[in-house]
């Protein structure tokens, strides 16, 4: 499960405690994605889609979805973790910048707030705290 995401109203921390773009959910912003989705758009996003310095391509499901953005995340190897266990749909949130992961019961799994730039990783190997 990923640690920085909201599941169940719950704020969970992977030693980062920055709620800026591409870190952690604050519950204000989990509470806003849930009552006001704007358009979720499904994605393809599998672990190898995430990048060693935390950039996501965002690949759209159906072509009728257009172009989707490059989106970055402070932990990328625990976003990795997450989708490699992951056996639900993921849907991108361009209203609120977050990925939304849903399981195969149509339950949000959790949220991944994201950033259109990039930053300093947190938590990893020769990388400073958030």
């Amino acid at each position: 499960m990923l640690r920085h995401l909201t599941q169940h109203d719950l704020v969970r921390s992977d030693g980062c405690a920055r709620y800026a773009a591409g870190h952690h959910v604050h519950w204000i912003h989990a509470k806003k994605c849930r009552q006001e989705p704007g358009q979720a758009v499904e994605i393809l996003l599998t672990a190898g889609d995430v990048r060693e310095d935390g950039w996501v391509e965002l690949r759209p499901a159906f072509d009728y979805a257009g172009g989707l953005p490059a989106v970055w995340t402070h932990a990328p190897d625990v976003l990795r973790e997450t989708l490699a266990g992951h056996r639900g749909r993921v849907y991108w949130l361009s209203r609120w910048h977050a990925l939304k992961l849903v399981d195969g019961d149509a339950r949000v799994a959790g949220l991944v707030n994201v950033a259109f730039e990039g930053g300093e990783l947190c938590g990893g190997a020769g990388s400073g705290q958030g």
